[in-house]
């Protein structure tokens, strides 16, 4: 069960808060944002909305993710949304939902910023197809082995190279920013206890297009990988854009245009089962839903950040009809079957990109003196053991698969960092001072064309399971999987 995985991964994983915001709050963007040039950029992508807070945190990864609505500031109606991702260097990937302004923003660590504007779209365009079992070797299609009760529904993401063109950013904050524009949705409609995680990237150099046919090949190209990502649902992201999105209704595939970055949080309300506008009145709750004042829930129109509820109040009246329009019901029901589809990861997951010359996670946090490093489950792949060590770089081996459908060895680079300690290598245990008395560990992969002189071009995906040990107790344990995404 998940629940069992996110307990066990609490005592391996350090969190800490993001305190920008304050949860709940409603300020001007411009303190929200403070005064920084970052901050200033996103603050003038507002047009005067007032940003109310619903969310921050920092993930292991160090991406800041913060939400909230944007409200018209004389009647404080809610007209919109706000979702930032920040990393670790300070570049800012946000999507913005405003009247006027809808799109993404994207910001470098220099303070450059572009603004790409999501075309005129109609949601309300028919975009679903009936989920039906796959071929023989595509297991788990259509329903999951083991419905599952726990609510957290993770999500493997596959970029086309063209959408990576397009998108000319980091494409891990883009789909942690995808992620949270439903989350966002979710609490907005009292929807607790479900939410969605990135469970990793890959890139494909195929462009597939955004209808039936690419949303056919996205499930069967992703759905037998569950076993190696430990995934739920899968989500494609596209350049050949026919239509906006598609989806399976109810299912666990989309297909998305790189173009829409508020598709997605639409589309997989018809994974969920849901459908548009309940037009006829018909006996079914499993509908967006659409206010006199012309505000349409995701499903329905999708220009406000909310799924239909009849418990939740947009302008004094409900959000919804308990008989024909109540998707945070359907949540509620579908969330053990939507996180079901694979056993829940009991560790930490470190989602790697070459678009960026590294990335880290947090692999564990202990009090004291203990010695942590990281080793490989097989010697094929690295050092199985810890030593004390010191400062260099590890040479990890992983079984990557490149468009031809070949698995390949490819040496990636890895390092462990123990709070302000110098880099070391991996599976190295040692401490930078004699009264170091904790603090987080984190582990740093990154790739270089330097080590693969041999591999053919192209892009190679796939995982590779590590471990965190404690060289002063021997039976702990916190097992890490590392998403990998790298071109040749």
């Amino acid at each position: 069960m998940k629940n069992a995985g996110r307990r066990k991964a609490k005592t391996a994983v350090w969190v800490t808060p993001l305190l920008l915001l304050l949860a709940g709050c409603a300020q001007d963007a411009e303190s929200i944002m403070g005064k920084s040039p970052l901050g200033a950029t996103v603050a003038q992508e507002l047009g005067g909305y007032r940003f109310h807070n619903t969310n921050s945190l920092r993930n292991v990864q160090g991406y800041a993710i913060e939400s909230g609505n944007l409200a018209e500031p004389l009647k404080g109606r809610i007209d919109g949304s706000l979702v930032v991702v920040t990393d670790k260097d300070g570049a800012i990937t946000a999507i913005i939902d405003r009247p006027g302004r809808r799109g993404a923003l994207f910001v470098d660590k220099t303070g450059s910023r572009r603004f790409v504007e999501e075309p005129a779209y109609d949601y309300l365009k028919a975009d679903t197809l009936k989920e039906r079992a796959g071929p023989a070797q595509v297991p788990g299609a259509d329903k999951p082995d083991k419905p599952d009760n726990d609510g957290q529904i993770d999500a493997l993401m596959l970029f086309s190279t063209k959408a990576l063109a397009v998108l000319n950013a980091d494409p891990v904050a883009f789909a942690l920013a995808q992620l949270e524009t439903s989350n966002l949705g979710l609490r907005n409609s009292q929807v607790g206890g479900v939410s969605l995680r990135l469970a990793g990237v890959r890139v494909t150099e195929t462009d597939l297009p955004v209808d039936g046919t690419g949303l056919v090949k996205v499930r069967d190209m992703l759905t037998p990988l569950r076993p190696v990502y430990k995934h739920d649902i899968n989500v494609g992201y596209f350049d050949n854009s026919p239509y906006g999105g598609m989806a399976y209704v109810p299912g666990s595939a989309s297909v998305n245009s790189i173009h829409h970055p508020l598709a997605f949080r639409h589309e997989v309300g018809h994974n969920v089962g849901g459908n548009h506008c309940n037009e006829t009145g018909a006996d079914n709750y499993r509908f967006g839903y659409q206010t006199s004042g012309g505000a349409h829930t995701m499903l329905c129109g999708n220009n406000i950040p909310y799924y239909s509820n009849p418990q939740v109040t947009y302008g004094g009246r409900p959000l919804g009809n308990a008989r024909t329009a109540d998707m945070a019901r359907l949540w509620r029901e579908e969330a053990g079957r939507m996180s079901g589809y694979s056993p829940a990861f009991e560790g930490t997951r470190l989602i790697y990109v070459s678009t960026q010359p590294e990335s880290s996670a947090i692999v564990a946090f202990i009090p004291g003196r203990s010695r942590i490093g990281v080793v490989a489950l097989s010697s094929e792949v690295g050092p199985t053991s810890l030593t004390y060590g010191g400062p260099g770089v590890t040479t990890l081996t992983a079984k990557l698969t490149g468009k031809d459908g070949v698995a390949r060895s490819v040496n990636l680079r890895a390092m462990r960092q123990n709070s302000g300690c110098p880099r070391t290598t991996m599976n190295s245990t040692l401490v930078c001072h004699p009264d170091f008395d904790g603090g987080p560990v984190q582990l740093i992969i990154g790739y270089s064309a330097l080590d693969n002189p041999e591999l053919p071009p192209g892009w190679y995906n796939g995982t590779v399971t590590l471990e965190a040990r404690n060289d002063s107790d021997p039976n702990w344990r916190a097992p890490i999987l590392v998403s990998l995404a790298v071109l040749r």
